[in-house]
């Protein structure tokens, strides 16, 4: 039951950040730099992006798609603790790569992002095999 409720948070929180990168892809930009800029707000961000990661990997093995999640779960911890340890001239380099980026791709990062709550949500709901 815990599961099913963190799982359907962690797939409502996917579904809204894809719509607003699908609807609103600078906004979206403007706001993650402005995030990723302070050292409070990335820490508690990233700390959440964290517990996400680490939700997802101890929460897999109760879903039929265990091997999607699992690894979902991974590189989010991963990317948590990567952006965390990253010194703050390669976060500031890396935070202005991903702005030059074309608005098309943050579109398309939103979309696989929006089907994978999707995709969450119906395996979450559906029940262990």
């Amino acid at each position: 039951m815990v599961t099913l409720l963190l799982f359907g948070l962690i797939s409502l929180l996917w579904l809204a950040a894809g719509v607003a990168m699908i609807a609103l892809p600078a906004w979206w930009i403007e706001r993650m730099r402005a995030v990723l800029s302070d050292p409070l707000r990335r820490f508690v961000l990233l700390q959440g992006v964290l517990l996400v990661g680490l939700v997802l990997v101890l929460g897999a093995p109760e879903r039929r798609g265990v091997w999607l999640w699992a690894t979902l779960g991974l590189v989010a911890a991963a990317k948590a603790l990567l952006l965390l340890g990253l010194p703050d001239r390669l976060r500031t380099a890396l935070t202005d790569w991903w702005t030059r980026i074309p608005l098309w791709t943050h579109r398309a990062a939103g979309l696989v992002l929006t089907v994978l709550a999707t995709l969450l949500a119906i395996d979450s709901f559906s029940g262990a095999p």
